[in-house]
């Protein structure tokens, strides 16, 4: 590359990192404010809280990757315009062409680590994801059972105390058990207990023995004791268990053994970012494209615009193609060509821009 080209690669790639890191911090903040709900509606063990954020982190790399290298290319362009440097660079001889070598030296390894993230990682970090969170509710000290905390569950309607917690993870002592069910108010005591769960259907349960059972209705005097030697009380089910293992999570080589219309969409979204990526950077050099005066923020709040448009109608055919509404042969292919090409017709009727260069 010239002296000029490597000027514009450096300023695109600290534009790209930067962006990088704050977007990454935006995803993980959301990421986080949904754990947190399911945390609380007991839906995810307390214990695998940091292990979730982590396993998210390829899934999240592979959402903002693309966008922050279109905002680091039209947001360099743009300074560039901005301070006069292009004038003085076109006046050179500099054309858009000139462009595409810094562009490609940036995008292209970009691309190769999102494809391998797409197809490789970020499959491993959702299975692992997925087993980590099953066999998580298989263990009462994993689900997030501590000894001496109450555990509210279900926004409210249910509370779990346990003193002591034995080493196994499925023995439990003195237990404390609150639920409302609509109008009626029940609550367990129980010397000891044992946390299982049903191998045919997965539903887990805690067994408690040597304990008695208050029923009342909240406004009236009346409260009806129980004693029993064994209760075995019905723990709520999470609502992100699924049947079966989610195309997410699924290995490559699976999937391109499988014909069917899920398996073809999931291997074109894993292969959507890096493709987006490279088609996104063509784009940034023409939308970027602004007078002296005139601010880069417009330009680039229109480049998020154009994303945002991309992407959206990327989703819509990933689940057009699983429905078997789109035909996997032509599935997203039809988007990427058609941004591609609108690219080099604005790269053609940029005037300022093109020329011998």
């Amino acid at each position: 590359m010239t002296i000029l080209q490597k000027y514009i690669f450096r300023e695109w790639f600290a534009t790209l990192v930067a962006v990088a890191i704050v977007l990454l911090i935006v995803l993980m903040g959301v990421f986080l404010g949904e754990l947190l709900n399911d945390l609380a509606d007991g839906r995810l063990p307390t214990g695998l809280l940091g292990l979730q954020i982590v396993l998210q982190l390829p899934e999240a790399f592979g959402n903002i990757l693309p966008l922050s290298g279109f905002i680091a290319v039209m947001w360099g362009l743009g300074r560039l315009y901005r301070d006069q440097e292009m004038a003085v660079m076109r006046s050179n001889g500099f054309g858009w062409r000139q462009l595409l070598k810094p562009l490609m030296a940036l995008m292209l390894p970009v691309a190769g680590i999102l494809l391998i993230n797409g197809f490789s990682v970020a499959p491993r970090a959702a299975e692992m994801a997925d087993r980590k969170l099953e066999d998580a509710f298989k263990s009462a000290a994993i689900w997030g059972l501590q000894a001496g905390r109450f555990h509210v569950l279900q926004k409210g309607a249910l509370v779990v105390y346990v003193e002591a917690l034995e080493d196994d993870g499925r023995t439990l002592r003195n237990i404390f058990v609150q639920q409302v069910d609509g109008e009626r108010e029940r609550v367990w005591i129980a010397e000891r207990g044992e946390y299982w769960v049903d191998v045919e259907t997965d539903q887990r349960y805690l067994a408690m023995m040597n304990g008695q059972i208050a029923d009342n209705i909240p406004g009236e005097l009346q409260v009806r004791m129980l004693t029993f030697e064994r209760n075995d009380l019905k723990l709520p089910e999470p609502d992100r268990k699924r049947s079966g293992v989610r195309s997410e999570a699924r290995p490559t080589a699976e999937l391109l053994a499988l014909s069917d219309a899920e398996s073809r969409a999931e291997l074109q979204w894993r292969a959507a970012p890096a493709i987006l990526l490279v088609v996104l950077g063509m784009l940034a050099i023409p939308l970027s494209h602004s007078a002296p005066r005139e601010g880069r923020g417009s330009r680039v709040l229109l480049g998020i615009l154009a994303y945002a448009l991309y992407a959206n109608i990327l989703y819509l055919c990933r689940g057009w193609i699983a429905e078997g509404i789109l035909p996997a042969s032509v599935g997203m292919w039809w988007v990427h060509t058609i941004v591609f090409l609108i690219a080099l017709l604005l790269l053609q009727r940029q005037g300022r821009m093109v020329g011998s260069g």
